[in-house]
């Protein structure tokens, strides 16, 4: 009996390491991808403006980003990328990457201001990386 119940707690504990509820903090990029350039070029066939043109499709986004979503794949992707950009400013970016990134950020900025700062506040704490980024 005592064997079943460590073996149950083990698993249980192993399901807690692994498992990413919806209210979790923002996963530090920089140490998951190891490969930065590589993992941009996944996006490269990424139509923005199909994303940034429909409410649906980016209110699911933007609910993955602000951790109050489930996220699918591309969302799970893209929300890795934004520390990494809020910390080197997309170091590693080819020209087109960063053309599309900052297109994206600055919609947000503009037409979805209330996103903006909240993402802003869980990925650029400062408030100033994301948007020196964006000015540059």
């Amino acid at each position: 009996m005592y064997c079943k119940v460590l073996i149950a707690l083990c698993c249980m504990a192993v399901y807690a390491v692994h498992a990413s509820p919806a209210g979790t903090a923002a996963v530090s990029a920089d140490d998951e991808i190891k490969d930065f350039p590589a993992y941009m070029k996944r996006f490269d066939k990424l139509n923005v403006e199909q994303v940034l043109n429909n409410d649906r499709v980016l209110t699911s986004h933007l609910k993955c980003f602000l951790n109050e979503g489930p996220c699918v794949q591309q969302s799970r992707d893209l929300k890795r990328v934004i520390p990494v950009i809020a910390n080197n400013g997309c170091n590693g970016c080819t020209e087109r990457q960063m053309t599309t990134i900052k297109k994206a950020l600055n919609f947000l900025r503009t037409k979805k201001p209330t996103e903006w700062e909240r993402l802003v506040k869980i990925y650029d704490p400062s408030g100033t990386k994301l948007n020196k980024f964006l000015d540059a």
